[in-house]
C-alpha cells in the first residue's frame, strides 16, 4: 500500500515523534553515551563502510549527516550536515513511497519493542530494511537501511539513534531482507513488519477504525454493526491502546499512514 501524499508521511512521523520517542521507559540504568561519542561512531561507519550515516539526537531534535561512497553513487549531497530535525528529509524524499511506509511501520514496532525491554537489552536490537532510493538520474537503487539504538537519557527516553544507508550490490546471493527487527546478540529475527503490523488489529477492530475514519460516532457504529455502544467503546479503547494514541483523530492518522485502513 503506497503513501500517496506528503500529509500521510507527516502524520505517521508526528505520531512516532510524540507517542514513542518522547515517553519515559522503565528498565535498568546504563551509562549514557555523549553526543560527541555518537558523532565519532557515525563518522567511523561512514568511513569504514562507505555508508551514509545519520546520527539523530531525539532529545535536542537534531541530526548529523556523514556521507561515504554511497552518497556519491546516489548523487546525494546534503545541503546541510547538521539539521534541526530528526528526519533526514533530503534523503527520505528519494525513497520509494511503498518502502517509506514499510520503514515507518518497522520503526513503530521497533520503538514499541524498546519501550518494553530493559535498557541493557536495547543495544542488542536493530532494524534492517531494504529500500529503493532514487539517484540523480531518477533510477531506483537498492539500499540496505539499518536503524541502531545507541543511548537513552537518565529518565529512560531514547536519546541517540543511528541510521545507516549501504548499497545492495547486484551479485548472486548478496541480498538483504525486505524488513526485519533482529536481535544481534542471539540471532533471533522477529517477524517482518507486514505480518506483525497487519495483524495488530482484530477483524472487528479493523471494521470499527474504518467506520471511525468515515466520521461515524459510537452509536452510529453500534447500529451499523448490530453491537452495543459499550462493546463499540471497548473496541475503540483497545484500538487506542494498540496504536498508542489518545483519541480517534490520532488513531485514524496512524491507521491511514501505515496502511491499516485500505485506500
Amino acid at each position: 500500500m503506497a503513501i500517496n501524499n506528503h500529509q500521510d508521511t507527516e502524520n505517521i512521523r508526528e505520531l512516532l515523534d510524540i507517542k514513542l520517542f518522547s515517553q519515559p521507559f522503565s528498565g535498568f540504568s546504563q551509562p549514557n553515551m555523549q553526543l560527541d561519542d555518537g558523532k565519532m561512531i557515525a563518522k567511523l561507519y561512514a568511513k569504514l563502510e562507505n555508508t551514509i550515516s545519520v546520527l539523530s539526537d531525539l532529545k535536542e531534535r537534531k541530526s548529523y549527516i556523514y556521507s561515504g561512497g554511497v552518497a556519491q553513487q546516489l548523487g546525494f549531497e546534503p545541503k546541510q550536515t547538521a539539521i534541526n530535525s530528526i528526519w533526514e528529509d533530503e534523503l527520505l524524499s528519494r525513497v520509494h513511497p511503498e518502502d517509506l511506509q514499510k520503514k515507518y511501520r518497522l520503526e513503530f514496532q521497533f520503538f514499541k519493542l524498546l519501550k518494553s525491554i530493559s535498557l541493557n537489552e536495547r543495544l542488542n536490537y536493530n532494524v534492517i530494511t531494504k529500500l529503493r532510493i532514487k539517484n540523480n538520474e531518477g533510477k531506483y537503487l537498492l539500499i540496505k537501511h539499518r536503524l541502531l539504538y545507541l543511548s537513552s537519557t537518565d529518565e529512560g527516553n531514547v536519546s541517540l539513534v543511528l541510521c545507516l544507508y549501504n548499497m545492495v550490490y547486484d551479485y548472486p546471493g548478496f541480498d538483504v531482507p525486505d524488513g526485519v527487527i533482529i536481535n544481534t546478540a542471539t540471532g533471533v529475527i522477529l517477524d517482518s513488519e507486514q505480518g506483525r503490523f497487519d495483524d495488530l488489529l482484530s477483524i472487528r477492530e479493523g471494521e470499527i477504525i474504518q467506520l471511525i475514519n468515515l466520521g461515524m460516532r459510537s452509536k452510529e457504529i453500534a447500529d451499523k454493526l448490530s453491537l452495543s455502544i459499550h462493546t463499540v467503546n471497548r473496541h475503540r479503547q483497545n484500538i487506542f491502546e494498540k496504536l498508542n494514541v489518545n483519541n480517534a483523530m490520532e488513531a485514524c492518522r496512524i491507521a491511514n499512514a501505515t496502511g491499516l485502513i485500505p485506500r
